[in-house]
């Protein structure tokens, strides 16, 4: 695992946003009216929304790529890690329709049975699991249709990551999604306001700085290792 390189991937990942948020918000602080920058502003919003999205599942999504490569069986992996990896294994114990081959033809719908047979599998797979590799899909990074804090807290937990850390930073998420979701329905017509944004930017930057430190330092440490 090249750490120099996954670093450098972060750090300019996050720049690049950075950068165009600050370029547009150049534009918009050279506009002559005040009502113009206000308005500009609802954009300026937007992109903040979907910098802060994009950046926080690409950070996730590398940290899975790189606990994959890491080459970790299940039975050294943190327990979420080992957990994620074995998605398939589970929706199968739980899916109805899959049926023991021993009774699929005299018993086929009887379920009780089916289920105990997918359950006898599993138990006598478990030593086999401890010592398959991590291998986790990209989907389990999921910031569904909006990037709350109870969704970003989801993928950090499933993720075996800090998950809590970013509570203090609720309530400015919360009223960038509202907004987000407001201008996307058409209100807030007249603009935002200065302090408003920068109140938010100042969230959301910290947030992105947090989750990226967040992967460095699990990296690092190798937190991916069960203790």
């Amino acid at each position: 695992m090249n750490l120099p390189k996954l670093y450098a991937e972060l750090e300019a990942d996050r720049e690049w946003r950075e950068d165009e948020i600050r370029a547009f918000q150049n534009y918009v602080a050279k506009l002559d009216s005040a009502g113009d920058r206000k308005r500009y502003r609802r954009a300026l919003v937007l992109l903040l929304y979907a910098h802060y999205e994009g950046f926080c599942k690409f950070a996730l999504t590398l940290y899975v790529s790189a606990v994959n490569q890491s080459g970790i069986l299940c039975g050294q992996a943190d327990y979420a890690l080992a957990a994620a990896s074995l998605a398939g294994l589970f929706r199968d114990l739980r899916n109805p329709n899959k049926k023991s081959d021993i009774f699929r033809r005299p018993l086929p719908d009887d379920s009780k049975l089916h289920q105990f047979a997918r359950e006898r599998e599993f138990v006598e797979r478990t030593t086999d699991l401890e010592k398959l590799p991590v291998n986790i899909t990209d989907d389990v990074v999921d910031t569904e249709s909006n990037l709350s804090p109870v969704v970003l807290k989801k993928n950090l937990y499933r993720l075996g990551l800090p998950h809590e850390e970013f509570d203090s930073h609720r309530d400015d998420i919360n009223r960038l999604l509202n907004i987000r979701n407001g201008i996307s329905h058409g209100s807030l017509k007249d603009g935002v306001e200065h302090p408003l944004y920068v109140q938010l930017r100042s969230s959301i930057y910290s947030v992105m700085s947090g989750v990226s430190l967040g992967v460095r330092k699990a990296l690092s440490e190798t937190s991916y290792v069960r203790v």
